[in-house]
């Protein structure tokens, strides 16, 4: 595992030799950090000031040194903690708007021609998910539409990594953004959706890209890859941890809108959960200024779809893929990939990769994939309709396959 410094033309430029510990964290729909610990001395401190960028010759992703501190040892030793993020931090240092104005504005009054009332600013979009994450970043990185400075470096079109062959929701949905940094923006969509995206580095080619992607089908219940199990019985993995936790869960929502409320179901969850199982969430959407009618209720279930996805259940599996296992990171697996874990008894849970840490030092390398449940909340399916009974449904509404 090779890590180098990058010259302000992203092209490798020095070997970092001679540190004492790497750890470098890559995710799929959340910005990358890293630790590096090195001896302090003039060459180490020239050699990796703050805003230096980092690569590695394992991966597509970049890191920026952002903090260096130093500190002595009990022996005396002084050394560099040198931390930082990768490119997609900088998509918090943007502003998701299509230009500068004021958070409010007048429009005419829909119950009253004669009058005027104040709304509030909301950037717009009726699109399929992944393509709202697209246009997102479009016009403000790459058009500029605010300031041509807000740019992306050697941002050319095109993916650098094939995006996977999970199909990506295909679903029409709108979804009103208030003034927020683009990252969170991002993250607004991508999370409710279960997208991934990453600004990605072109080897030495002064390129860069950005790319939503939703990963490969690596289970065994599909043909096209060979299947990725991880299980201990296959000893495929080693020094495992697992966390199960509902502390934050919410299965329903009842969203408050200034004119209207409304009940989301979470995806996945038991429309006929009651007593101890029932956990409501509340959600107060005084900024959506609709009246009354579909319009209001989409915004509504989109709010509250957006909301349940930061109370989801959370189930993460981890642990280290030995130095001569079976699978490898970049060639059986890659971020955003489906995998199975199987526990003991040969139960398997649907997984997704959402993390990969790369560790080097005194104790050699050594890599480890973080394992997410799946759960997806696809537009239109059972996992996303809300608490509707059959008796509810129209003649021309039907339920898809969720």
């Amino acid at each position: 595992m090779e890590l180098y410094t990058l010259d302000e033309q992203l092209r490798r430029a020095r070997v970092v030799e001679g540190y004492e510990s790497l750890i470098w964290t890559e995710r799929y729909s959340t910005w990358g950090d890293f630790e590096l610990i090195i001896r302090s001395s003039r060459e180490a401190r020239n050699l990796l000031p703050v805003d230096t960028r980092l690569a590695l010759d394992r991966s597509h992703r970049v890191m920026t040194v952002e903090t260096v501190e130093e500190s002595i040892n009990d022996d005396g030793e002084e050394t560099l903690t040198i931390t930082g993020r990768s490119l997609e931090a900088l998509l918090d240092d943007r502003v998701a708007m299509p230009q500068l104005g004021p958070l409010e504005t007048e429009e005419p009054d829909p119950d009253d021609p004669d009058k005027t009332r104040t709304v509030s600013v909301k950037w717009e979009f009726t699109d399929k998910p992944a393509d709202i994450a697209r246009s997102l970043f479009q016009v403000v990185c790459v058009d500029g539409a605010i300031s041509e400075a807000d740019k992306i470096p050697f941002y050319e079109p095109g993916n650098i990594l094939p995006l996977g062959t999970i199909p990506e929701p295909q679903d029409v949905v709108t979804i009103a953004f208030e003034p927020d940094t683009l990252y969170n923006s991002l993250k607004e969509v991508c999370d409710t959706y279960n997208l991934g995206f990453r600004i990605l580095r072109d080897g030495d080619n002064s390129r860069t890209s950005f790319e939503v992607y939703t990963g490969d089908n690596r289970m065994s219940n599909q043909t096209t890859f060979p299947a990725v199990i991880f299980s201990p019985e296959m000893e495929n993995l080693t020094n495992t941890a697992q966390l199960t936790s509902t502390a934050k869960m919410k299965n329903v929502a009842y969203v408050f809108a200034k004119n209207g409320a409304t009940e989301v179901l979470a995806p996945g969850a038991d429309p006929d959960a009651a007593g101890f199982e029932r956990r409501v969430l509340f959600v107060k959407a005084d900024n959506i200024d609709g009246t009354s009618g579909t319009d209001l209720e989409i915004a509504m279930q989109q709010r509250g779809l957006q909301e349940l996805a930061k109370h989801r259940t959370i189930f993460n599996f981890d642990g280290e893929i030995p130095e001569f296992g079976s699978y490898e990171y970049g060639v059986d697996y890659n971020l955003g990939d489906l995998v199975e874990q199987r526990n003991a008894d040969g139960f398997s849970t649907e997984m997704r990769v959402t993390e990969q840490i790369f560790v080097s030092d005194a104790e050699g390398e050594r890599a480890y994939p973080t394992l997410s449940i799946n759960i997806v909340a696809n537009p239109g399916t059972w996992r996303s309709m809300g608490s509707k009974t059959w008796s509810q449904m129209q003649d021309e509404e039907y339920w898809g396959n969720a």
